[in-house]
Protein backbone atom coordinates (compact mmCIF):
# COMPACT_ATOMS: atom_id res chain seq x y z
CA UNK A 1 0.00 0.00 0.00
CA UNK A 2 1.15 3.75 -0.64
CA UNK A 3 2.71 5.28 2.02
CA UNK A 4 0.00 7.87 3.57
CA UNK A 5 1.17 11.55 2.99
CA UNK A 6 3.01 12.14 6.63
CA UNK A 7 2.73 16.11 5.85
CA UNK A 8 5.38 18.48 5.52
CA UNK A 9 8.60 17.32 6.18
CA UNK A 10 10.80 19.64 8.74
CA UNK A 11 14.29 20.63 7.32
CA UNK A 12 16.76 22.58 8.53
CA UNK A 13 15.99 25.79 9.81
CA UNK A 14 16.87 28.67 6.74
CA UNK A 15 20.14 30.58 7.38
CA UNK A 16 20.11 33.66 8.54
CA UNK A 17 21.88 36.45 5.98
CA UNK A 18 24.38 38.18 7.79
CA UNK A 19 22.14 41.56 7.63
CA UNK A 20 19.37 39.29 9.01
CA UNK A 21 21.26 38.27 12.24
CA UNK A 22 22.75 41.81 12.79
CA UNK A 23 19.13 43.45 12.82
CA UNK A 24 18.42 40.48 15.25
CA UNK A 25 20.83 41.00 17.45
CA UNK A 26 19.70 45.08 17.43
CA UNK A 27 16.52 44.13 18.31
CA UNK A 28 17.49 41.74 20.54
CA UNK A 29 19.13 44.72 22.06
CA UNK A 30 16.86 47.12 22.32
CA UNK A 31 14.95 44.92 24.36
CA UNK A 32 17.39 44.05 27.01
CA UNK A 33 18.55 47.89 27.62
CA UNK A 34 15.14 48.88 27.98
CA UNK A 35 14.34 45.85 30.47
CA UNK A 36 17.86 46.05 31.91
CA UNK A 37 19.03 49.11 31.43
CA UNK A 38 22.65 50.15 29.64
CA UNK A 39 24.67 49.80 32.69
CA UNK A 40 22.95 46.39 33.82
CA UNK A 41 22.60 45.24 30.38
CA UNK A 42 25.06 42.17 29.45
CA UNK A 43 26.24 40.90 25.66
CA UNK A 44 25.46 37.43 27.18
CA UNK A 45 21.77 38.38 28.34
CA UNK A 46 22.04 39.81 24.43
CA UNK A 47 22.51 37.13 22.64
CA UNK A 48 20.31 34.82 24.51
CA UNK A 49 17.69 37.03 23.73
CA UNK A 50 18.92 36.82 19.68
CA UNK A 51 19.20 33.16 19.60
CA UNK A 52 22.76 33.22 18.71
CA UNK A 53 26.48 32.73 19.60
CA UNK A 54 28.59 35.39 21.73
CA UNK A 55 31.01 34.76 19.19
CA UNK A 56 28.31 35.53 16.61
CA UNK A 57 27.06 38.97 18.25
CA UNK A 58 31.12 39.76 19.04
CA UNK A 59 31.55 39.55 14.96
CA UNK A 60 29.18 42.04 14.35
CA UNK A 61 29.89 44.45 17.59
CA UNK A 62 32.64 44.81 19.07
CA UNK A 63 31.28 46.63 22.46
CA UNK A 64 28.59 47.03 24.11
CA UNK A 65 28.68 50.77 23.35
CA UNK A 66 28.79 50.13 19.71
CA UNK A 67 26.19 47.75 19.76
CA UNK A 68 24.23 50.81 21.29
CA UNK A 69 24.95 52.90 18.82
CA UNK A 70 24.55 50.96 15.97
CA UNK A 71 20.70 50.32 17.25
CA UNK A 72 19.82 53.91 17.32
CA UNK A 73 21.82 54.40 13.78
CA UNK A 74 19.48 51.39 12.42
CA UNK A 75 16.39 52.93 14.00
CA UNK A 76 16.91 56.62 12.39
CA UNK A 77 17.68 55.16 9.04
CA UNK A 78 14.54 55.16 8.01
CA UNK A 79 14.44 59.00 9.24
CA UNK A 80 16.67 60.33 6.38
CA UNK A 81 15.19 58.72 3.57
CA UNK A 82 12.71 61.34 2.30
CA UNK A 83 14.96 63.99 2.52
CA UNK A 84 18.24 61.52 0.84
CA UNK A 85 15.00 60.23 -1.64
CA UNK A 86 14.17 64.19 -2.69
CA UNK A 87 14.55 64.20 -6.48
CA UNK A 88 12.90 67.86 -6.85
CA UNK A 89 9.59 66.44 -7.65
CA UNK A 90 7.96 67.78 -4.67
CA UNK A 91 7.65 71.32 -3.12
CA UNK A 92 9.70 72.08 0.13
CA UNK A 93 6.63 71.99 1.86
CA UNK A 94 5.71 68.24 0.84
CA UNK A 95 9.21 67.27 1.82
CA UNK A 96 9.73 68.78 4.96
CA UNK A 97 6.15 67.79 6.04
CA UNK A 98 7.12 64.21 5.22
CA UNK A 99 10.58 64.16 7.01
CA UNK A 100 9.91 66.10 9.94
CA UNK A 101 6.56 63.53 10.24
CA UNK A 102 8.77 60.82 10.57
CA UNK A 103 11.09 62.44 13.05
CA UNK A 104 8.07 63.41 15.36
CA UNK A 105 6.59 59.33 15.45
CA UNK A 106 10.03 58.24 15.47
CA UNK A 107 11.29 60.64 18.81
CA UNK A 108 7.86 60.77 20.26
CA UNK A 109 6.98 56.71 19.83
CA UNK A 110 6.68 55.15 23.70
CA UNK A 111 9.59 52.99 23.20
CA UNK A 112 11.96 55.77 21.97
CA UNK A 113 10.80 58.30 25.07
CA UNK A 114 11.79 55.04 26.81
CA UNK A 115 15.39 54.85 25.43
CA UNK A 116 15.91 58.41 26.00
CA UNK A 117 15.01 58.33 29.68
CA UNK A 118 17.51 55.28 30.16
CA UNK A 119 20.25 57.47 28.05
CA UNK A 120 19.66 60.55 30.46
CA UNK A 121 19.64 58.04 33.43
CA UNK A 122 23.24 57.08 32.07
CA UNK A 123 24.66 59.84 31.18
CA UNK A 124 26.49 61.10 34.40
CA UNK A 125 28.18 58.45 34.59
CA UNK A 126 28.80 57.44 30.87
CA UNK A 127 28.76 60.37 28.56
CA UNK A 128 30.03 58.84 25.65
CA UNK A 129 26.82 56.93 25.82
CA UNK A 130 24.91 60.11 25.91
CA UNK A 131 27.20 61.66 22.64
CA UNK A 132 26.60 58.09 21.02
CA UNK A 133 22.77 58.37 21.74
CA UNK A 134 23.11 62.37 19.52
CA UNK A 135 25.54 61.25 17.22
CA UNK A 136 23.94 58.39 15.48
CA UNK A 137 20.21 59.87 15.93
CA UNK A 138 19.47 63.38 15.77
CA UNK A 139 23.27 63.81 14.48
CA UNK A 140 22.91 61.42 11.42
CA UNK A 141 19.14 62.40 10.56
CA UNK A 142 19.54 67.02 11.73
CA UNK A 143 23.07 67.28 9.12
CA UNK A 144 20.59 65.93 5.82
CA UNK A 145 18.17 68.94 6.65
CA UNK A 146 21.23 70.78 7.38
CA UNK A 147 22.57 70.23 3.74
CA UNK A 148 19.00 70.48 2.08
CA UNK A 149 18.59 73.90 3.25
CA UNK A 150 21.12 75.91 1.77
CA UNK A 151 19.90 74.23 -1.44
CA UNK A 152 16.60 75.37 -1.40
CA UNK A 153 17.73 78.59 -0.45
CA UNK A 154 19.74 78.46 -3.72
CA UNK A 155 16.75 77.73 -5.79
CA UNK A 156 14.91 80.42 -3.93
CA UNK A 157 12.43 78.33 -2.14
CA UNK A 158 13.36 78.96 1.11
CA UNK A 159 15.03 82.17 2.96
CA UNK A 160 16.95 81.07 6.07
CA UNK A 161 20.66 81.95 5.84
CA UNK A 162 21.75 79.90 9.13
CA UNK A 163 20.88 76.27 7.81
CA UNK A 164 21.89 74.84 11.35
CA UNK A 165 20.10 76.82 13.50
CA UNK A 166 17.32 76.91 11.50
CA UNK A 167 17.17 73.15 11.27
CA UNK A 168 17.71 72.79 15.07
CA UNK A 169 14.89 75.37 15.73
CA UNK A 170 12.26 74.06 13.20
CA UNK A 171 12.98 70.29 14.99
CA UNK A 172 12.55 71.52 18.61
CA UNK A 173 9.26 73.18 17.26
CA UNK A 174 7.67 70.12 16.10
CA UNK A 175 9.71 67.69 19.07
CA UNK A 176 11.20 69.56 21.68
CA UNK A 177 7.92 70.38 23.83
CA UNK A 178 6.05 67.35 23.41
CA UNK A 179 9.15 64.85 23.65
CA UNK A 180 10.43 66.98 27.34
CA UNK A 181 6.46 66.16 28.87
CA UNK A 182 6.08 62.48 27.62
CA UNK A 183 9.75 62.44 29.41
CA UNK A 184 8.66 63.73 32.70
CA UNK A 185 5.53 61.12 31.82
CA UNK A 186 3.35 64.26 31.56
CA UNK A 187 0.09 63.47 28.93
CA UNK A 188 0.16 60.88 26.40
CA UNK A 189 2.08 60.23 23.00
CA UNK A 190 -0.12 61.90 20.17
CA UNK A 191 -1.59 60.26 17.78
CA UNK A 192 -0.17 60.15 13.99
CA UNK A 193 -3.26 62.69 13.00
CA UNK A 194 -2.16 65.21 16.05
CA UNK A 195 1.37 65.32 14.83
CA UNK A 196 0.49 65.21 11.34
CA UNK A 197 -1.27 68.99 11.82
CA UNK A 198 1.58 69.79 14.29
CA UNK A 199 4.26 68.95 11.32
CA UNK A 200 2.16 70.80 9.09
CA UNK A 201 1.50 74.08 10.86
CA UNK A 202 5.18 74.08 12.17
CA UNK A 203 6.52 73.65 8.58
CA UNK A 204 4.29 75.97 7.48
CA UNK A 205 5.31 78.79 9.56
CA UNK A 206 9.17 77.61 8.91
CA UNK A 207 8.54 78.57 5.45
CA UNK A 208 6.24 81.57 5.13
CA UNK A 209 5.82 82.68 8.55
CA UNK A 210 3.20 83.09 11.26
CA UNK A 211 1.19 85.16 8.90
CA UNK A 212 1.42 83.36 6.14
CA UNK A 213 0.57 80.03 7.88
CA UNK A 214 -3.07 80.52 7.63
CA UNK A 215 -3.46 79.15 10.98
CA UNK A 216 -5.75 80.48 13.91
CA UNK A 217 -4.12 80.59 17.53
Amino acid sequence: MPKKNAGPQRGRPRQLSEAERRLRLIDAAEDVFLAAGFADATMDEVAERAGMSKKTLYQHFATKEALFAAMIAERTDKLIAEIKADDGERTPQEVLEAFMGRVAQFCLAPRQIAMHRLVVAEATRSPELARAFMRAGEGRAKPKLVKWLPLQRSLGTVTAKDAEQVGGMLMGMIVGELCMKLLFGIGRPPSKREIDRRVKRAVDIFLHGYRGSGQTA
